[in-house]
């Protein structure tokens, strides 16, 4: 393959479409009504960005196929390391600011405490999908970038799918769901200390996103009585 190829393929991974869904959040940040609080404008805007990056993600993932996949592995994705730390440090962030933005109910009339609630609501729900898409697009990556330097697909890869060679992104979005709403793994068994090592790191910080989220619950049902 081409240098150019290789350079378009790589023009065309994560960061694109981060870009974009930054710039028609700031868009979307400038275009609020001003009269609304800070921390209203703020998250109003961050669930539009992140919402815009969700569906050109999923959409991505639905197309694919494990051809494209091993060459997204290959040639796409460089510098996902900082985009995945920053993209989710941004996440834990939000679902903390539902706090602040939750806390002071005095004086604020109910439609806008109803707004406040909708959009921690929306926050919350955003964020948590946000997370455990983002672990399923590293798994998909770590696992076919493995396969493509290694004799052996089946264990190189540091998945292995029960009755499936070359899994979709399906597999990989359940994978990620499952450790997400359990911290544990299924059926699919790790076989890289790679991929243990990022299954610990998701694990521990899915038990910390839910333990956040449980009491942004209860901080949100408070508000409402």
């Amino acid at each position: 393959m081409s240098n150019n190829k290789i350079k378009l393929f790589k023009n065309f991974d994560t960061r694109p479409r981060l870009l974009i869904s930054i710039g028609i959040s700031l868009l979307a940040l400038v275009l609020i009504p001003h009269g609304l609080h800070l921390a209203t404008r703020i998250l109003c805007a961050w669930n539009v960005g992140i919402d815009l990056f969700l569906f050109l993600t999923l959409w991505k993932m639905v197309l694919a196929t494990s051809v494209k996949m091993r060459r997204y592995a290959q040639y796409e994705y460089e510098g996902r390391l900082g985009i995945f730390t920053i993209v989710i440090a941004a996440a834990c962030a939000s679902v903390l600011a539902i706090g602040f933005l939750l806390a002071d109910k005095k004086g604020i009339p109910q439609n806008i405490l109803i707004l406040h609630v909708f959009l921690s609501i929306m926050t919350i729900v955003g964020s948590w999908v946000l997370v455990h898409v983002l672990f399923a697009l590293q798994y998909a990556h770590s696992y076919y970038r493995n396969n493509s330097d290694a004799d052996d697909a089946q264990e190189s890869g540091g998945l292995d799918f029960p009755d499936e060679r070359d899994p979709d992104y399906w597999d990989f979005l359940y994978f990620s769901f499952v450790i997400g709403m359990t911290s544990q793994v299924s059926d699919i068994q790790t076989t890289s200390p790679g991929m243990r090592r990022l299954a610990l790191i998701h694990g521990v910080l899915s038990f910390f996103f839910n333990t956040s989220i449980l009491a942004m619950s209860i901080n949100i049902i408070a508000s409402l009585i």
